[in-house]
Protein backbone atom coordinates (compact mmCIF):
# COMPACT_ATOMS: atom_id res chain seq x y z
CA UNK A 1 0.00 0.00 0.00
CA UNK A 2 2.40 2.62 0.83
CA UNK A 3 5.07 1.49 -2.26
CA UNK A 4 2.17 2.27 -4.53
CA UNK A 5 1.28 5.93 -2.98
CA UNK A 6 4.78 6.42 -3.35
CA UNK A 7 4.70 5.30 -6.89
CA UNK A 8 1.58 7.57 -7.32
CA UNK A 9 2.84 10.41 -5.71
CA UNK A 10 6.06 10.31 -8.06
CA UNK A 11 4.63 9.62 -10.86
CA UNK A 12 2.41 12.48 -10.52
CA UNK A 13 5.40 15.01 -9.28
CA UNK A 14 7.42 13.53 -12.68
CA UNK A 15 4.27 15.04 -14.83
CA UNK A 16 4.05 18.15 -13.44
CA UNK A 17 7.85 19.16 -13.72
CA UNK A 18 7.65 17.53 -17.46
CA UNK A 19 4.26 20.41 -17.71
CA UNK A 20 6.34 23.10 -16.09
CA UNK A 21 9.72 22.72 -18.26
CA UNK A 22 7.43 22.34 -21.40
CA UNK A 23 5.87 25.48 -20.51
CA UNK A 24 8.84 27.32 -19.82
CA UNK A 25 10.61 25.78 -23.08
CA UNK A 26 7.97 27.42 -24.80
CA UNK A 27 7.86 31.03 -23.77
CA UNK A 28 11.40 31.18 -23.90
CA UNK A 29 11.41 29.63 -27.55
CA UNK A 30 9.16 32.90 -28.19
CA UNK A 31 10.28 35.97 -30.00
CA UNK A 32 9.40 39.38 -27.26
CA UNK A 33 6.29 41.00 -27.95
CA UNK A 34 7.92 44.26 -27.98
CA UNK A 35 10.22 43.37 -30.66
CA UNK A 36 7.03 42.47 -32.88
CA UNK A 37 5.66 45.44 -31.90
CA UNK A 38 8.29 47.85 -32.59
CA UNK A 39 8.51 46.45 -35.95
CA UNK A 40 4.70 47.03 -36.46
CA UNK A 41 5.49 50.68 -35.62
CA UNK A 42 7.62 51.05 -38.08
CA UNK A 43 6.10 49.77 -40.21
CA UNK A 44 2.99 52.45 -39.61
CA UNK A 45 5.75 55.33 -39.76
CA UNK A 46 6.65 53.92 -43.41
CA UNK A 47 3.56 54.24 -44.50
CA UNK A 48 2.33 57.59 -42.82
CA UNK A 49 5.54 59.17 -44.43
CA UNK A 50 5.02 57.31 -48.04
CA UNK A 51 1.21 59.55 -47.76
CA UNK A 52 1.88 62.55 -49.87
CA UNK A 53 -0.68 65.63 -49.05
CA UNK A 54 -1.96 67.85 -51.21
CA UNK A 55 -3.38 71.79 -49.57
CA UNK A 56 -6.83 72.07 -51.17
CA UNK A 57 -9.58 74.48 -50.74
CA UNK A 58 -12.97 73.66 -49.25
CA UNK A 59 -15.78 76.13 -48.77
CA UNK A 60 -17.78 75.69 -45.31
CA UNK A 61 -19.66 77.85 -43.35
CA UNK A 62 -19.21 79.63 -39.81
CA UNK A 63 -20.98 80.05 -37.56
CA UNK A 64 -22.97 82.88 -39.40
CA UNK A 65 -23.42 80.89 -41.93
CA UNK A 66 -21.01 82.94 -44.29
CA UNK A 67 -18.86 80.18 -46.79
CA UNK A 68 -15.30 81.23 -46.22
CA UNK A 69 -12.89 79.21 -47.74
CA UNK A 70 -10.35 76.70 -45.89
CA UNK A 71 -7.39 75.42 -46.69
CA UNK A 72 -7.06 71.70 -45.74
CA UNK A 73 -4.75 69.23 -46.47
CA UNK A 74 -5.78 65.86 -48.57
CA UNK A 75 -4.49 62.82 -49.00
CA UNK A 76 -3.08 62.70 -52.66
CA UNK A 77 -5.59 61.27 -55.33
CA UNK A 78 -5.97 60.49 -59.10
CA UNK A 79 -9.58 62.14 -58.67
CA UNK A 80 -9.00 65.19 -56.80
CA UNK A 81 -12.15 66.63 -58.00
CA UNK A 82 -14.72 63.78 -56.38
CA UNK A 83 -12.22 63.69 -53.02
CA UNK A 84 -13.13 67.45 -52.60
CA UNK A 85 -16.85 67.39 -53.18
CA UNK A 86 -16.89 64.53 -50.86
CA UNK A 87 -15.08 66.35 -48.06
CA UNK A 88 -18.16 68.58 -48.39
CA UNK A 89 -20.94 66.34 -46.88
CA UNK A 90 -21.78 66.64 -43.06
CA UNK A 91 -20.74 63.67 -40.61
CA UNK A 92 -18.11 62.71 -43.47
CA UNK A 93 -14.52 62.39 -43.79
CA UNK A 94 -14.31 66.23 -43.44
CA UNK A 95 -15.82 65.76 -39.44
CA UNK A 96 -12.06 65.41 -37.97
CA UNK A 97 -10.59 68.50 -39.91
CA UNK A 98 -13.12 71.09 -39.00
CA UNK A 99 -11.73 74.55 -37.62
CA UNK A 100 -13.63 75.51 -34.57
CA UNK A 101 -17.41 76.74 -35.37
CA UNK A 102 -17.02 75.70 -39.05
CA UNK A 103 -19.20 72.49 -40.88
CA UNK A 104 -19.90 71.31 -44.04
CA UNK A 105 -23.19 72.25 -45.82
CA UNK A 106 -23.87 68.73 -47.90
CA UNK A 107 -26.53 66.50 -46.32
CA UNK A 108 -25.21 63.48 -43.92
CA UNK A 109 -25.16 60.69 -46.00
CA UNK A 110 -25.04 62.69 -49.33
CA UNK A 111 -22.39 60.43 -51.67
CA UNK A 112 -20.93 61.83 -54.73
CA UNK A 113 -21.59 59.19 -57.24
CA UNK A 114 -19.25 60.51 -59.83
CA UNK A 115 -17.78 63.42 -61.63
CA UNK A 116 -16.87 63.67 -65.52
CA UNK A 117 -14.65 66.46 -67.10
CA UNK A 118 -15.32 66.96 -71.00
CA UNK A 119 -12.55 68.93 -72.99
CA UNK A 120 -14.32 72.78 -72.40
CA UNK A 121 -13.73 72.37 -68.68
CA UNK A 122 -17.59 71.90 -67.81
CA UNK A 123 -18.14 69.00 -64.89
CA UNK A 124 -21.05 67.27 -64.26
CA UNK A 125 -21.35 66.24 -60.48
CA UNK A 126 -23.48 63.37 -59.70
CA UNK A 127 -24.95 63.23 -56.05
CA UNK A 128 -27.00 60.54 -54.60
CA UNK A 129 -30.90 61.34 -53.83
CA UNK A 130 -29.98 62.49 -50.04
CA UNK A 131 -28.47 65.62 -51.66
CA UNK A 132 -32.38 66.28 -51.80
CA UNK A 133 -33.15 66.46 -48.73
CA UNK A 134 -31.15 69.83 -47.78
CA UNK A 135 -33.36 72.21 -46.11
CA UNK A 136 -34.47 75.19 -47.99
CA UNK A 137 -32.44 77.58 -46.72
CA UNK A 138 -29.12 75.46 -46.78
CA UNK A 139 -29.75 75.12 -50.64
CA UNK A 140 -28.14 78.01 -52.17
CA UNK A 141 -25.22 77.24 -49.94
CA UNK A 142 -25.57 73.79 -51.27
CA UNK A 143 -24.33 75.25 -54.85
CA UNK A 144 -22.16 77.82 -53.96
CA UNK A 145 -20.02 75.68 -52.01
CA UNK A 146 -20.22 72.74 -54.16
CA UNK A 147 -19.20 75.37 -57.65
CA UNK A 148 -16.69 77.47 -55.77
CA UNK A 149 -14.88 74.28 -54.37
CA UNK A 150 -14.95 72.77 -57.53
CA UNK A 151 -13.61 75.44 -59.56
CA UNK A 152 -10.23 76.42 -57.44
CA UNK A 153 -9.09 73.42 -60.13
CA UNK A 154 -8.01 75.15 -63.39
CA UNK A 155 -8.97 72.37 -65.27
CA UNK A 156 -13.10 73.38 -64.38
CA UNK A 157 -14.41 76.04 -66.13
CA UNK A 158 -18.04 75.36 -64.74
CA UNK A 159 -20.50 72.67 -62.75
CA UNK A 160 -23.75 70.80 -63.63
CA UNK A 161 -25.37 68.91 -60.63
CA UNK A 162 -27.22 65.94 -61.16
CA UNK A 163 -28.94 63.66 -58.89
CA UNK A 164 -29.36 60.45 -59.46
CA UNK A 165 -28.06 60.75 -62.78
CA UNK A 166 -30.68 63.67 -63.62
CA UNK A 167 -29.44 67.05 -64.04
CA UNK A 168 -31.18 69.17 -60.98
CA UNK A 169 -32.22 72.60 -62.63
CA UNK A 170 -34.42 72.95 -60.20
CA UNK A 171 -34.88 72.30 -56.19
CA UNK A 172 -38.23 69.61 -55.49
CA UNK A 173 -40.88 71.68 -53.52
CA UNK A 174 -40.24 75.15 -53.96
CA UNK A 175 -39.55 74.84 -57.75
CA UNK A 176 -35.63 77.17 -56.48
CA UNK A 177 -33.98 77.56 -59.62
CA UNK A 178 -30.47 75.84 -59.88
CA UNK A 179 -29.01 75.98 -63.46
CA UNK A 180 -26.80 74.42 -65.80
CA UNK A 181 -22.87 75.24 -66.25
CA UNK A 182 -22.82 77.64 -63.21
CA UNK A 183 -19.00 79.31 -62.69
CA UNK A 184 -17.84 81.58 -59.60
CA UNK A 185 -19.41 84.94 -61.77
CA UNK A 186 -22.78 82.76 -60.38
CA UNK A 187 -21.81 84.61 -56.80
CA UNK A 188 -21.22 83.51 -53.15
CA UNK A 189 -22.71 85.20 -50.06
CA UNK A 190 -24.19 87.23 -51.88
CA UNK A 191 -25.47 91.17 -51.01
CA UNK A 192 -26.76 94.18 -52.59
CA UNK A 193 -25.36 96.48 -49.50
CA UNK A 194 -26.68 100.54 -50.10
CA UNK A 195 -26.76 100.17 -53.81
CA UNK A 196 -30.05 101.63 -55.15
CA UNK A 197 -30.15 101.16 -58.84
CA UNK A 198 -29.52 97.46 -59.61
CA UNK A 199 -30.23 97.53 -63.66
CA UNK A 200 -27.40 100.08 -63.36
CA UNK A 201 -24.86 97.65 -61.53
CA UNK A 202 -23.28 94.41 -61.76
CA UNK A 203 -22.23 91.59 -59.55
CA UNK A 204 -17.92 91.37 -58.61
CA UNK A 205 -16.75 89.01 -56.00
CA UNK A 206 -14.92 90.93 -52.86
CA UNK A 207 -12.85 89.11 -50.07
CA UNK A 208 -13.49 91.23 -46.85
CA UNK A 209 -12.51 90.33 -43.45
CA UNK A 210 -15.05 88.41 -40.90
CA UNK A 211 -14.22 87.30 -37.46
CA UNK A 212 -15.61 85.21 -34.96
CA UNK A 213 -14.12 84.28 -31.47
CA UNK A 214 -11.16 86.64 -31.71
CA UNK A 215 -9.80 85.19 -35.17
CA UNK A 216 -10.64 86.53 -38.62
CA UNK A 217 -10.78 84.86 -41.73
CA UNK A 218 -11.27 85.92 -45.59
CA UNK A 219 -14.80 85.93 -46.98
CA UNK A 220 -15.36 86.06 -50.70
CA UNK A 221 -18.57 88.27 -51.03
CA UNK A 222 -20.61 89.05 -54.45
CA UNK A 223 -21.60 92.69 -54.28
CA UNK A 224 -23.34 94.94 -56.17
CA UNK A 225 -20.85 97.63 -57.93
CA UNK A 226 -21.82 100.44 -60.73
CA UNK A 227 -21.26 99.98 -63.56
CA UNK A 228 -18.64 101.73 -64.93
CA UNK A 229 -15.99 101.71 -68.22
CA UNK A 230 -13.43 101.53 -65.32
CA UNK A 231 -14.63 98.38 -63.77
CA UNK A 232 -11.56 97.73 -62.09
CA UNK A 233 -11.39 101.04 -60.25
CA UNK A 234 -15.25 100.20 -59.34
CA UNK A 235 -14.04 96.71 -57.44
CA UNK A 236 -11.12 98.31 -55.97
CA UNK A 237 -13.07 101.33 -54.35
CA UNK A 238 -15.59 98.03 -53.56
CA UNK A 239 -12.80 96.23 -51.34
CA UNK A 240 -11.53 100.17 -49.60
CA UNK A 241 -15.39 100.26 -48.88
CA UNK A 242 -17.24 97.09 -47.55
CA UNK A 243 -21.23 97.04 -47.58
CA UNK A 244 -22.98 99.25 -45.85
CA UNK A 245 -24.46 97.75 -42.39
CA UNK A 246 -22.82 94.44 -42.89
CA UNK A 247 -20.70 92.93 -40.41
CA UNK A 248 -17.82 92.58 -43.51
CA UNK A 249 -14.69 94.56 -42.50
CA UNK A 250 -12.54 96.30 -45.24
CA UNK A 251 -8.68 95.79 -45.00
CA UNK A 252 -8.34 99.19 -46.38
CA UNK A 253 -7.98 102.99 -44.84
CA UNK A 254 -11.10 104.95 -46.70
CA UNK A 255 -8.82 107.61 -47.41
CA UNK A 256 -7.01 105.16 -49.75
CA UNK A 257 -7.42 105.99 -53.54
CA UNK A 258 -6.12 104.92 -56.86
CA UNK A 259 -3.85 107.60 -58.46
CA UNK A 260 -4.59 106.39 -61.98
CA UNK A 261 -6.72 103.67 -63.84
CA UNK A 262 -5.62 100.30 -63.55
CA UNK A 263 -3.59 98.80 -66.42
CA UNK A 264 -3.22 94.56 -67.25
CA UNK A 265 -0.33 93.75 -68.65
CA UNK A 266 0.42 90.49 -69.88
CA UNK A 267 -2.08 89.44 -66.87
CA UNK A 268 -0.45 91.29 -64.35
CA UNK A 269 -2.30 94.39 -63.25
CA UNK A 270 -0.72 97.39 -61.99
CA UNK A 271 -2.26 99.48 -59.15
CA UNK A 272 -1.10 102.65 -58.17
CA UNK A 273 -2.22 104.22 -54.82
CA UNK A 274 -1.33 107.21 -52.76
CA UNK A 275 0.14 107.03 -49.02
CA UNK A 276 -2.58 106.38 -47.43
CA UNK A 277 -2.53 102.98 -48.14
CA UNK A 278 -0.01 103.06 -45.29
CA UNK A 279 -0.83 101.65 -42.86
CA UNK A 280 2.05 103.30 -40.69
CA UNK A 281 3.62 106.21 -42.50
CA UNK A 282 6.92 106.10 -40.45
CA UNK A 283 8.09 102.88 -41.73
CA UNK A 284 6.17 103.10 -44.73
CA UNK A 285 4.86 99.78 -44.34
CA UNK A 286 1.35 98.07 -45.98
CA UNK A 287 -0.95 95.65 -44.00
CA UNK A 288 -0.27 92.12 -45.05
CA UNK A 289 -4.43 91.70 -45.23
CA UNK A 290 -4.19 94.58 -47.11
CA UNK A 291 -2.08 92.71 -49.87
CA UNK A 292 -3.97 89.66 -49.44
CA UNK A 293 -7.46 91.57 -50.16
CA UNK A 294 -6.44 92.55 -53.76
CA UNK A 295 -4.35 89.77 -54.89
CA UNK A 296 -7.37 87.30 -54.03
CA UNK A 297 -9.92 90.10 -55.10
CA UNK A 298 -8.23 90.75 -58.73
CA UNK A 299 -6.85 87.40 -59.58
CA UNK A 300 -10.68 85.77 -59.43
CA UNK A 301 -11.30 88.21 -62.44
CA UNK A 302 -10.91 87.31 -66.15
CA UNK A 303 -6.84 87.62 -67.97
CA UNK A 304 -5.59 88.72 -64.60
CA UNK A 305 -2.97 86.24 -63.19
CA UNK A 306 -0.70 88.61 -60.62
CA UNK A 307 -1.03 92.19 -58.84
CA UNK A 308 1.58 94.80 -59.09
CA UNK A 309 1.61 97.74 -56.95
CA UNK A 310 3.32 101.33 -56.78
CA UNK A 311 2.25 103.85 -54.05
CA UNK A 312 3.18 107.85 -54.91
CA UNK A 313 6.35 107.62 -56.61
CA UNK A 314 7.83 104.88 -55.29
CA UNK A 315 7.94 100.68 -56.41
CA UNK A 316 8.88 99.86 -53.10
CA UNK A 317 6.08 98.07 -50.78
CA UNK A 318 7.22 96.68 -47.40
CA UNK A 319 4.97 94.49 -45.90
CA UNK A 320 4.18 95.17 -41.84
CA UNK A 321 5.26 91.37 -41.45
CA UNK A 322 8.64 93.07 -42.61
CA UNK A 323 8.67 91.31 -46.34
CA UNK A 324 9.78 93.19 -49.43
CA UNK A 325 8.20 92.80 -52.29
CA UNK A 326 10.08 91.99 -55.56
CA UNK A 327 7.51 91.77 -58.21
CA UNK A 328 4.15 91.15 -58.92
CA UNK A 329 2.00 89.04 -56.50
CA UNK A 330 0.41 86.07 -57.41
CA UNK A 331 -2.54 83.94 -55.85
CA UNK A 332 -0.33 81.37 -55.20
CA UNK A 333 2.30 83.45 -53.64
CA UNK A 334 -0.12 84.59 -51.09
CA UNK A 335 -1.31 81.16 -50.20
CA UNK A 336 1.81 79.84 -49.64
CA UNK A 337 3.55 82.65 -47.68
CA UNK A 338 0.51 82.41 -44.82
CA UNK A 339 -0.41 86.43 -45.47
Amino acid sequence: MYRRSFTLITGALLLLSLILLSACGGTADRKPDSVSYVKNKADLAKISKSTKYIQRELFLTDATGLLVPQPTALPDTHTPVKQVLQYLVKDGPVSNLLPSGFQAVLPSDTVVNSTSLDSGGHLTADFSKDLLGARPEDRERIVQSIVWTATQFDTVNSVTISVAGKVLSEWPGGGQPVGRDLTRADGINMTFGSVADVTGSRSQTVYYLASDKGKSFDVPVTVRVADTADPLSALVNAMIHEPAGSDFISAFNPDIQLLEKPVIKNGVVQLHFNSAIYEDKESKTISDQALRSLVLTLTGESGIRQVSIKIGNSSKVTLESGKTLTGPVSRSMVNASGL
